[in-house]
């Protein structure tokens, strides 16, 4: 319903008033009794309409529908409105305006006849496409007027309507990274006995865990403090690592701008766009292979959940399934961190329990360091990383015969262990995942069988 009205004269009511006030007063001087019946008619003709219309208290309504509700990156919203005229009187044309989206230029408005009483009517428009974010439409503001076009009505409505634009999601080849029981020696955690999975397992201690899940006998044999912790039937667990620091990404300078409706993939003119469509991909991927998914990201953002918003205290986020993660992706921003240190225990962390599967952008020596010391030894897979050469999304190549300094980091991650795919500009997500995955899993199980 509509929070605010405004009554006003149309010009034609404003002329004939003008008119009428002007042969009144022309009557009196001129002492023409006709020229005032004249002009009290003329004036009386848009005040009693004024009456008239504030008097039937014409009642317009509208509802907002969004289709989809859940877009991806790229695809068109159909926004449809539907108008009802609830009075028993017709309203006249209706002029209407719908709020769009911030990152759009321009304006919706629409003309519609006159609806007669109780009449409703639906109309559509389509949003271009956007990026990933999430959007808001409305509120709808309506201009109708009587039927003898002399009154004007300005109605505001309150009702706006949030939509979601989710990144990209490929489907990549399928080929999975190894499963938990083919990561060697530091999988403990996920231990398989003889009849079924442990009942619990024990790790390093952290600080902050409960200092009565302290498991003294493995204390003892192994010198360093360990817990205890609870184990679920065994699952393999896999995290993505989602690099989001604003030094690490590119943006083409060909970017056509929001709001463009030309139809640009966003990870052709950002890096970042394409590492978290990558990241979206890997997730789903695994979550379709029947993994426990975690992401890593140096952001904080709040997870809506089935009670309520759960707000993250940590950079690492488990989801339950596809929905949730690209909810979280469709609004996760870039990070002023100039490396990865504030979540390096984070990082280790998930190396040394899970299968781990970075996305990455430009590294720093720091971050290269860092990265080097999570492999952990022992493992018969190494962890995994998409590494973009982001000074190729501006054009920037390195000199012939020399490597780019991605190239270099992936040759330098290689060393310590890692499986590394440098992504330059332009390469599909699926072909780069394929490469990356050429001969891991068959590896991963040759060493475990050994």
């Amino acid at each position: 319903m509509a929070n605010r009205r405004r009554l006003g004269f149309t010009t034609r009511a404003s002329c004939l008033l003008a008119a009428g006030i002007t042969a009144v007063l022309c009557g009196v001087l001129l002492g023409e009794t006709d020229l005032v019946r004249a002009g009290v008619l003329a004036a009386a003709i848009p005040l009693v309409a004024a009456v008239i219309v504030h008097r039937s208290r014409l009642q317009v309504a509208n509802r907002r529908g969004l289709e989809p509700r859940r877009a991806a990156s790229g695809d068109t919203v159909t926004v449809n409105l539907t108008i009802t005229n609830r009075s028993v009187l017709p309203t006249g044309a209706l002029m209407l305006e719908d709020q769009l989206p911030g990152r759009i230029t321009g304006r919706a408005r629409f003309v519609v006849d006159s609806l007669s009483g109780r009449e409703a009517r639906t109309i559509s428009y389509r949003i271009p496409a956007l990026g990933r974010g999430r959007y808001r439409v409305g509120p709808l503001r309506i201009r109708l007027g009587d039927p003898f076009r002399m009154i004007e009505l300005t109605r505001s409505f309150s009702t706006i309507t949030d939509f979601l634009v989710t990144p990209r999601i490929d489907r990549l080849p399928a080929v999975d990274p190894p499963r938990s029981d083919e990561l060697g020696g530091n999988s403990g955690s996920h231990s398989i006995g003889s009849n079924g999975a442990d009942d619990a397992s024990t790790r390093e201690y952290r600080t902050g865990d409960d200092l009565r899940k302290i498991h003294w006998r493995s204390t003892a044999r192994s010198g360093q403090l360990m817990v205890r912790q609870a184990e679920r039937p065994w699952r393999a667990n896999s995290t993505v690592l989602l690099d989001v620091r604003t030094v690490a990404h590119q943006t083409a300078p060909e970017d056509p701008g929001p709001g463009s409706t030309d139809d640009t993939d966003e990870r052709r003119v950002s890096s970042l766009e394409w590492a978290v469509s990558a990241a979206g991909s890997i997730g789903v991927q695994a979550m379709r292979a029947g993994r426990d998914v975690g992401l890593i990201a140096d952001t904080q953002q709040a997870i809506p959940a089935q009670q309520g918003t759960v707000a993250l205290t940590s950079a690492r986020a488990q989801f339950a399934d596809a929905d949730q993660l690209s909810t979280y992706l469709a609004t996760v921003h870039e990070s002023p961190a100039p490396d990865l240190t504030r979540i390096s225990d984070l990082i280790r962390t998930a190396a040394h329990d899970s299968t781990l599967i970075a996305v990455l952008g430009r590294l720093g020596t720091d971050d290269i360091r860092l990265l080097c010391g999570a492999q952990p030894r022992g493992r018969t897979t190494p962890a995994l990383a998409l590494l973009l050469d982001v000074d190729t999304w501006v054009g920037r190549t390195s000199a012939v015969g020399r490597p780019s300094a991605a190239e270099a980091a992936g040759a330098v991650l290689r060393s310590s262990g890692w499986r590394v795919q440098v992504v330059p500009h332009g390469m599909a997500l699926p072909h780069a995942w394929q490469l990356l995955m050429a001969g891991v899993g068959s590896a991963a199980r040759a060493a475990a069988a050994r």
